[in-house]
């Protein structure tokens, strides 16, 4: 079993594709602000628990940054201090004075929830009717659909009507937290071709591999209190970490080796116990969202089942994550 083998293996898988696209974009802003964020001194905790402490970067149009780690790391807190929904500790981060932000929550809310979808667009957008309903149509809300009420439409379909505002507005710093967690294939796929065309600052919280490899130019990866800032692709900061853990093995097995005492020894076998339990959670989670591949494959007509693998696939990532993190952590005890 080979750990390092698995993550080269998922870094060369390429995301299935789907036929059917929803077509809609961003528009084109008319300029790109040159300082997008600034942040200093930037420290978070909740009670005695700090998040994170002493953050510092600056953001320059054009730049996709992925933000990733574990969950309860403090990854969704930083989005919220950056749209001013929370307040830090200590430091600052200030926007540019030309940015424009568009932000899309993990948990999306609108002022009225009994207005229709058509009704929403209208006032949000401030636009005559035939232009709602052209922009919903583009979404994938036709007919009956655009005159639902917003609180009976499904979590990922008010995803996509926050999308369809959003894409709207004339921005150049585009914010997603965990943005394909409620959506269909169909609607992820014309997302990733929308995101394609948007060339702004786009900073965004992810645990869904294929969409971090695609778009992320710049990683921000949360663990321990630290933010590590990495300038390049989601393979190519896992290449620059598996040098470093290499490294650090290299220098770990050249030091002079002592005779371990019994405590030590039982400590050595118990933590081999617990690496081989968690590669045995890591082969099975992994055969699962195979499996989820394709059935995706063999039921690519019937939407409501789409969504529901979609939703297990989204979730399996995420334990994904951490299990390969807890692996690393044992294979450098």
């Amino acid at each position: 079993f080979s750990i390092e083998k698995r993550m080269e293996k998922l870094e060369k898988t390429e995301k299935p594709k789907e036929a059917k696209k929803l077509r809609a974009a961003f528009r084109t802003s008319e300029f790109r602000a040159d300082e997008v964020l600034v942040a200093e001194g930037l420290s978070k905790g909740f009670g005695d628990r700090p998040l994170f402490s002493g953050v510092e970067f600056k953001v320059t149009g054009g730049e996709r940054i992925a933000i990733i780690g574990d969950n309860g790391t403090g990854k969704s807190t930083l989005i919220k201090l950056i749209v001013g929904e929370e307040e830090p500790d200590a430091g600052y981060v200030r926007s540019g004075p030309a940015v424009r932000m568009a932000y899309l929550p993990q948990l999306v809310t609108f002022r009225d929830p009994s207005l229709s979808a058509a009704d929403t667009v209208i006032d949000e957008c401030h636009c005559e009717m035939q232009e709602a309903r052209d922009r919903l149509g583009a979404f994938g809300f036709t007919g009956e659909d655009a005159l639902k009420a917003v609180g009976t439409l499904s979590g990922g379909e008010q995803s996509r009507l926050r999308l369809c505002i959003l894409m709207r507005a004339d921005v150049n710093l585009l914010i997603l937290d965990e943005p394909t967690n409620h959506l269909d294939i169909p609607s992820r796929e014309w997302m990733e071709d929308a995101l394609a065309d948007y060339d702004e600052a786009l900073l965004f919280v992810s645990h869904d591999r294929y969409f971090i490899e695609k778009f992320a130019t710049r990683i921000w990866h949360f663990a321990e209190g630290r933010i590590t800032d990495f300038r390049g692709s989601f393979g190519e900061y896992r290449e620059y970490r598996a040098r470093q853990e290499a490294i650090a093995q290299a220098q770990k097995s050249a030091a002079p080796k002592q005779e371990k005492p019994k405590s030590a020894r039982r400590r050595t076998s118990e933590l081999e116990k617990q690496r081989r339990r968690v590669e045995r959670e890591i082969e099975k989670t992994e055969a699962r969202l195979a499996e989820i591949d394709a059935e995706s494959e063999a039921n690519a007509s019937d939407y409501v089942r789409l969504m529901e693998l979609d939703a297990e696939r989204n979730e399996l990532n995420g334990r994904l994550d951490a299990l390969y993190s807890e692996w690393e952590e044992l294979d450098e005890s």
